[in-house]
């Protein structure tokens, strides 16, 4: 039934303009003035509406064609107004002959064929709207002047004998740019709505039907003419339902054509930048797998040195050794990070769950800690209840404290260094890990938690870091579905706090 409702509302569509059409024909009978007027004026009517919805589409769109196409009807709209006002029988421009309308005529078909040309080749382009108005006002001023001024604008029409082959060859030539234009059309049909393509190319080739019928008049009142004018009637509508009627029935559909497209070239461009993020995971993987042996054998290595092993050391080699073996922990360091980034990222990381004491793992830390911030003269202060049992991986949660009570360390010179944990309605877990260091200024807090950034102030050059570590920690935590967040006031300390749940679960 629904189908039959809109084919016999198409069939009665189509009746309507059909009657249209043959209610204009039928005023050619009574007075072909009046049918030559009805014809221009409905084609003006939506040369001028093609302009208002161009300029009013210009800040929307990335594409200038409507726009182009805007201000190219406007001033064929124009010509096509002072063509009507010129017609035999007007009593407007008193003193001319049938070849000032055809001159008219013909200089709005060329400009027409031209701008539907030209804005099919720049449809990518963004052209400047005062640019378009100085061109086509210099196009329609030099046209005025040279049909009425100058009178060097070529003959059309010879009374008596017809057309001249400058009309004719003209008409020619329009059809063939044309011609051309729906070439174009069709190799770039992807820009256009479906709907809009098709009105296009049918506008263009009534215009061309048009063209071909105002090549066989003899005088402006023929049969041909007449006919020319129904084909122009029908170029009109069909630049009407495809700018026009489109534009106000489905406007996000024509004004956002470009943002639709671009959209989904972003979107393609998108997966192959998570190809090519994916296959640098991996080479990253496999190097930094490569590398960490021979480290592990250099650390081990200058260890064996450091310890006397083949011997006394002086003082300057001692030196030296310590160099290399720091050297050589700090790229293992970065290494062990790349390596458990790139898992996290290629989704190949095992979380080994389990349940455990939070206190205890609290206190393997402290204990590796230790000596650290006793070096550097720091208070290490931990706050843990004990009997906290929580069912989570072990592993991943020491190493995401290890960073962060490392990094408080690291960035104290002295005072305290405080970790905090509260068991928050049975449910979560809060740590805080609190410092009284350098602290971080506000604009920073952002880089954070970004891979290879670390704050950008020159009291922390000297301190040595992979830039890694904390988005380590923030890719750990989504993986445990905990989140992670900072307080920091530069000059006075940090604060870093972290929540995970007591019993995780795994996601379905």
């Amino acid at each position: 039934m629904r189908i039959k409702s809109q084919y016999k509302k198409k069939v009665i569509n189509i009746g309507i303009r059909l009657l249209g059409l043959f209610i204009v024909y039928l005023t050619s009978f009574y007075s072909y003035l009046l049918y030559h007027s009805i014809v221009e004026l409905f084609s003006i009517i939506i040369a001028f509406s093609i302009f208002i919805i161009g300029w009013n589409s210009r800040k929307y769109m990335d594409s200038s064609y409507f726009l182009f196409l805007g201000i190219a009807y406007l001033f064929i709209g124009l010509i096509d107004l002072v063509h009507t006002l010129s017609f035999t029988g007007m009593g407007v421009f008193l003193g001319y002959t049938q070849n000032l309308p055809a001159q008219l005529w013909i200089a709005a078909r060329y400009l027409e064929a031209l701008s539907l040309l030209a804005a099919i080749i720049l449809i990518k382009r963004k052209l400047g709207y005062k640019s378009l108005f100085l061109l086509y006002g210099v196009i329609f001023i030099y046209i005025i002047g040279a049909i009425f001024f100058w009178e060097i604008f070529p003959t059309c029409i010879i009374e008596g004998e017809g057309l001249t082959l400058f009309k004719i060859y003209s008409e020619y030539l329009i059809n063939i740019i044309l011609f051309i234009t729906i070439i174009m059309i069709v190799q770039r049909r992807i820009n256009f709505k479906k709907e809009i393509y098709y009105y296009m190319i049918v506008s263009i080739v009534s215009t061309i039907l048009a063209e071909m019928a105002f090549t066989l008049y003899i005088t402006i009142f023929d049969f041909s003419n007449l006919v020319g004018h129904i084909f122009k009637i029908i170029s009109f509508y069909y630049i009407y339902k495809a700018i026009i009627k489109t534009g106000m029935k489905d406007p996000y559909n024509l004004v956002f054509r470009d943002l639709k497209l671009r959209e989904r070239e972003l979107q393609q461009a998108n997966i192959h930048l998570k190809s090519l993020d994916l296959l640098k995971n991996m080479f990253l993987a496999s190097m930094s797998h490569e590398l960490r042996t021979p480290l592990n054998s250099i650390i081990g290595f200058t260890g064996w040195l450091l310890m006397g092993m083949e011997g006394d050391l002086n003082e300057e080699q001692r030196k030296q050794l310590t160099m290399v073996k720091f050297s050589a922990n700090h790229l293992l360091v970065l290494i062990n990070d790349i390596l458990d980034i790139s898992k996290i990222e290629t989704g190949k990381v095992e979380l080994a769950i389990e349940k455990f004491e939070i206190s205890e793992a609290i206190n393997d830390i402290v204990n590796s800690v230790l000596p650290l911030a006793n070096d550097k003269g720091l208070n290490l202060i931990y706050n843990v209840p004990k009997g906290i049992i929580i069912n989570s991986d072990k592993r991943r949660i020491k190493q995401i404290l290890m960073n962060l009570v490392s990094n408080a360390i690291k960035f104290t010179d002295q005072g305290n260094v405080k970790i905090k944990v509260t068991l928050l309605n049975n449910n979560d877990l809060e740590f805080i890990v609190s410092d009284s260091g350098i602290g971080i200024k506000k604009e920073e807090i952002e880089k954070l938690f970004q891979p290879f950034q670390q704050v950008d102030m020159s009291s922390t050059k000297r301190h040595e870091g992979t830039g890694l570590g904390l988005y380590l920690c923030k890719k750990l935590l989504d993986l445990l579905h905990g989140e992670i967040s900072v307080i920091s006031q530069f000059g006075k300390g940090s604060e870093f706090k972290f929540i995970i749940p007591i019993e995780f679960k795994e996601e379905v």
